[in-house]
C-alpha cells in the first residue's frame, strides 16, 4: 500500500508545481537615501532627512477583514549610512483609548499588544528574514522568519498543520529605539547595524513588509495586502526597499557575552547536595562576513530559563517539551526543521539535559563547550555546521559524548529548497578505570535529503523526506520517510501527509515517540466570510488519519469531523467529535496510575466530543475554556480545563489554568482523577526590572513546582538573574515535602567589539 501512495504523492507533485501560479511580488516600493546626519531616538522627527524621506502610507487591513483601507493608517520612512539603518513611523491613534500592552518585557508576541513591525529579506529568498519591532511604549522585539513565513509543512500528528515554530523570537541582536505618544498618534525610530544583519554585500534591493497591531479598534493592517489565511509575514507578499546607492560590506562584528553565576542544590530524596560555588562561561558571536556567523559557548549555564509546562499525559507516547536555550535557538530551523512532527532526527533538548527522576522533569546536564557556524555561502547556498561536547556523570555511568550536525541547503526554484544533512553522536572515554553503561565504541548517526516546494504565491506546498540511521549493527528498516501537501487559500485549506518510520529507525539525538508504521492523513476545511456579522469566518472541517505496519495492517485510525469559528474580536471557537480506533501492540494503562494494563493486540472502537473557545487575548481581561467528553477505550472521559489572564497595562499581568480529567474504567482496571494548576504572575517594574513566578500543580507526577525570577537588565541584553525553584510531593500538599530546591544567581554581559 505505501508504495502506491508514495507513487501518487511523486506524479501529483511533479504535475502540480508544473502548473503552479507565479503571483509578483506587490509593487510597492519605497526608496531610502544615504545621509550623514546624526538621529537623536525621542520619537520627535526633527531630524532634516526625515523631511526630506519618502513617506509611504495607506495600508491594508488584514484582520478582521482583508483587502480593505485600514481603519488607522500607518506611515513610514527608511534612511541609511555606512553603519546603520534607520526607520521612523507614525501611527494614527485614538487618544481616548488606552493601549493594551501585556508587560514591558523585550520580544512581546504581537497577538495581544498594540505594535509596528519591519520585516527585512535582506537575501530576497522569500525564505528567510529579520523582524524587528516596538510598541508605544518603547518596548523592542527582534525576530528570526524562516520557511517564507507561513511555517513548516510537517504534520502535527493530532490534526491540523504543525511542526516548528517559523518565528523565532528568542534571537538576539542589539540595536537601538525610541518611541514617544503624541495626541493622535504616536512615533517610533530604529536604529539598526548593518553587522547585526547578515545581507549580499553590494545589494541594492531587500524585500521589504511592514504590519501593525492595533488593539484600540481590533485591527492588524499591511503595507502590501495579504489575503486572509496567510500571515502578515508571508514573505512571498512583500514589497520593495530600494537603496540609494549599494550597500557596503558590513563593518565585522563580534559580541562577547561572558556570565558568571552561582547555584545550590539542597535534595532531599537522595542525600547529595551542592554547596555554593561560582562558574564562569563565555558566549562569542563572530561575523565572518555578511552573511555569515560563528557562534561559540564554554561552559554554558542555562539557569534563568524558565520551567517546562506541567502536562498531563493520557498518550501511549512520549510528549514533546520546546527548546528554550537560547544557543540552540538561534538559527534553529537551519538545524531542527526536519522531518515531521512524529519523526525528528534532531531534537537539541537531548543535549545538555537528563531527565530528573525525582520530578519526571528535565534538568541540566554539563556541556563543556559548543560551536555553530551558520549563514549563507552565495545567493543560493546555505550551510550549518554544529558541535557539542558534554561532560561525562561517572555517578550515573554516563560517558563524555559529542553531539554534531552539519547541514546544507540550496535554494531552488523562486522560493524552494532541498537540504542535506547528517547528525553524529560519538561516545568520549577518559582513560580511567570507572565502569561505564556505554559500549566504548559506542555511536549513533543520521543522515537525510529533503525538499520543500511552494508556488510563487505560497498557496501550495509539498515536502518530501528521506532519513537513515546508522549504528554499529545497522539494522533493515532503520529510515524515515514522508511526502507532504497542503493548499491554502481564504476559503480552503487542504492538507495531506503521508510518512513512515520503520521499526529500527533509532536517532539517539532526535524525537521518535514511536516506530514501526506508516500514517495517511487527508485533512479539509472550508471557511465562510460573512459581511456585516460578527462572525470573522466560520466553516467544517474533516481530518482522517490513520496508522498501520505490515505485522497488524491498520493499528489507529481517527476521524475528527470540526466545525471552527474566530469572531470579529478575534475570539474563536471550535467544536469536535472525534471517532477512533486503537489496536494496541503492547499493554498499557490509559489511566497511567500503575493499574491493570490492557492486554496487547487487544482493539477499542470508542468516540468522544471536544470544545476550546478562547476570548479575545486584547483584551484586559481573557479567557479560555476547552473540554473532552465521551468513551476512551473501554471506559470513559471527561475533561474540562481552562484559563483566565488579567493585565493592568503594561506593569502586571497575571494568569491561572487547570485541567481536570477523570478517567472511569470497569474493573479489574483502574479509574483515576488527574489535576494540574498553574499560576503566573509577571510584574514589570520599569523596562529594566522584572519578577515572575510560576506555580504548578500536577498529581499525575505528584509533583509541585514553585519557580521564582528576578531580572534586572541593566545594560541592553545584559542582566542579573536570580532564580529560585522548589519541588514538592503533591499527594501531601499541606506537609509541603520538599523533593528539592534550588538557588541560582547570575549575571550576563553583553559585550559589543
Amino acid at each position: 500500500m505505501k508504495s502506491y501512495i508514495l507513487t501518487f504523492f511523486l506524479i501529483f507533485s511533479v504535475v502540480l508545481f508544473g502548473f503552479s501560479q507565479t503571483k509578483k511580488l506587490s509593487d510597492k516600493k519605497i526608496l531610502a537615501k544615504k545621509i550623514n546626519e546624526e538621529i537623536k531616538l525621542d520619537g520627535e522627527l526633527n531630524e532634516s532627512f526625515w523631511k526630506d524621506a519618502e513617506i509611504k502610507s495607506n495600508f491594508f487591513q488584514y484582520s478582521p477583514r482583508d483587502s480593505i483601507s485600514a481603519i488607522l493608517d500607518s506611515e513610514f520612512r527608511i534612511a541609511y549610512d555606512d553603519k546603520y539603518l534607520y526607520l521612523a513611523a507614525k501611527m494614527e491613534d485614538i487618544p481616548e483609548k488606552k493601549f493594551i500592552v501585556g508587560d514591558l518585557k523585550r520580544d512581546f508576541w504581537g497577538g495581544s499588544t498594540d505594535y509596528i513591525a519591519f520585516t527585512f529579506d535582506t537575501f530576497k529568498d522569500q525564505s528567510n528574514a529579520y523582524n524587528f519591532g516596538i510598541s508605544p511604549y518603547g518596548i523592542q522585539r527582534e525576530a528570526l522568519i524562516s520557511d517564507g513565513g507561513e511555517g513548516s509543512y510537517s504534520h502535527s500528528g493530532g490534526g491540523g498543520r504543525g511542526g516548528i515554530s517559523w518565528f523565532n523570537i528568542n534571537w538576539n541582536t542589539k540595536w537601538y529605539s525610541g518611541a514617544k505618544v503624541h495626541d493622535g498618534y504616536w512615533i517610533c525610530e530604529f536604529k539598526i547595524p548593518f553587522n547585526s544583519i547578515r545581507y549580499k554585500p553590494g545589494s541594492k534591493t531587500w524585500n521589504l513588509q511592514v504590519y501593525r497591531g492595533n488593539s484600540k479598534v481590533m485591527e492588524r493592517s499591511v503595507w502590501t495586502s495579504i489575503p486572509s489565511g496567510f500571515s502578515p509575514a508571508n514573505l512571498s507578499m512583500t514589497g520593495t526597499l530600494e537603496f540609494e546607492f549599494p550597500l557596503e560590506k558590513s563593518s565585522r562584528s563580534l559580541v562577547m557575552i561572558p556570565y558568571i553565576s552561582s547555584s545550590g542544590i539542597s535534595n532531599k530524596i537522595e542525600p547529595t547536595s551542592k554547596e555554593f560555588d561560582l562558574d564562569l562561561g563565555l558566549d562569542m558571536k563572530l561575523a565572518l562576513s555578511s552573511s555569515i556567523n560563528l557562534d561559540l559557548t564554554f561552559n554554558p549555564d542555562f539557569s534563568q530559563v524558565e520551567v517546562d509546562e506541567q502536562r498531563t499525559n493520557l498518550t501511549r507516547f512520549e510528549l514533546f517539551y520546546p527548546e528554550k536555550r537560547e544557543f540552540f535557538i538561534d538559527n534553529a530551523d537551519l538545524f531542527t526543521n526536519f522531518g515531521s512532527r512524529a519523526s525528528r532526527p534532531m531534537f537539541t533538548r537531548r543535549i545538555g539535559i537528563a531527565k530528573d527522576t525525582t520530578t519526571s522533569q528535565y534538568v541540566q546536564n554539563p556541556i563543556i563547550y559548543g560551536a555553530k557556524l551558520s549563514g549563507k555561502i552565495n545567493e543560493s547556498l546555505r550551510i550549518g555546521v554544529l558541535n557539542m561536547q558534554t561532560a561525562q556523570l561517572s555517578s550515573s555511568g554516563i560517558p563524555s559524548f559529542n553531539y554534531g550536525m552539519a547541514v546544507l541547503e540550496k535554494k531552488i526554484l523562486s522560493n524552494s529548497k532541498i537540504s542535506a544533512f547528517i547528525v553524529n553522536k560519538q561516545a568520549l572515554f577518559n582513560s580511567d578505570d570507572k565502569e561505564y553503561s556505554i559500549d566504548p565504541n559506542h555511536y549513533n548517526r543520521v543522515f537525510g535529503f529533503e525538499t520543500k516546494l511552494q508556488s510563487k504565491d505560497t498557496k501550495w506546498k509539498t515536502e518530501w523526506f528521506y532519513h537513515q540511521s546508522l549504528e554499529k549493527e545497522n539494522p533493515n528498516e532503520a529510515n524515515a520517510y514522508g511526502i507532504n501537501f497542503s493548499y491554502d487559500s481564504p476559503n480552503i485549506e487542504a492538507n495531506s501527509y503521508f510518512y513512515g518510520v520503520g521499526e529500527n529507525y533509532n536517532p539517539e539525538v532526535g524525537f521518535v515517540p514511536r516506530r514501526d508504521f506508516i500514517f495517511f492523513s487527508p485533512s479539509f476545511q472550508y471557511k465562510f466570510y460573512p459581511k456585516n456579522n460578527s462572525l470573522n469566518r466560520h466553516g467544517p472541517g474533516i481530518d482522517y488519519e490513520f496508522y498501520s505496519n505490515d505485522a497488524n495492517g491498520i493499528t489507529d485510525y481517527d476521524i475528527d469531523l470540526d466545525y471552527n469559528i474566530t469572531f470579529n474580536s478575534d475570539a474563536s471557537l471550535t467544536l469536535k467529535s472525534n471517532i477512533k480506533y486503537t489496536l494496541l501492540l503492547y499493554d498499557f494503562d490509559p489511566s497511567r496510575s500503575g493499574g491493570e494494563p490492557l492486554p496487547t493486540l487487544s482493539d477499542y472502537n470508542y468516540s468522544n466530543y471536544t470544545f476550546w473557545f478562547r476570548s479575545n487575548q486584547r483584551k484586559k481581561f481573557f479567557y479560555s475554556l476547552n473540554g473532552k467528553f465521551g468513551e476512551f477505550f473501554n471506559g470513559d472521559i471527561s475533561t474540562i480545563g481552562g484559563s483566565v489572564s488579567y493585565k493592568i497595562p503594561p506593569y502586571f499581568n497575571v494568569s491561572l489554568s487547570s485541567q481536570y480529567n477523570n478517567l472511569n474504567f470497569p474493573q479489574p482496571y483502574s479509574s483515576a482523577e488527574f489535576f494540574t494548576l498553574s499560576s503566573k504572575i509577571n510584574v514589570s517594574f520599569s523596562k529594566d526590572l522584572f519578577f515572575s513566578t510560576y506555580l504548578q500543580y500536577n498529581n499525575q507526577i505528584d509533583n509541585i513546582n514553585i519557580n521564582a525570577r528576578f531580572q534586572w537588565r541593566f545594560q541592553p541584553l545584559s542582566d542579573i538573574f536570580l532564580v529560585y525553584t522548589d519541588n514538592y510531593y503533591a499527594k501531601n500538599p499541606l506537609f509541603m515535602n520538599v523533593k528539592n530546591r534550588s538557588f541560582a544567581f547570575k549575571i550576563n554581559y553583553w559585550l559589543n567589539l
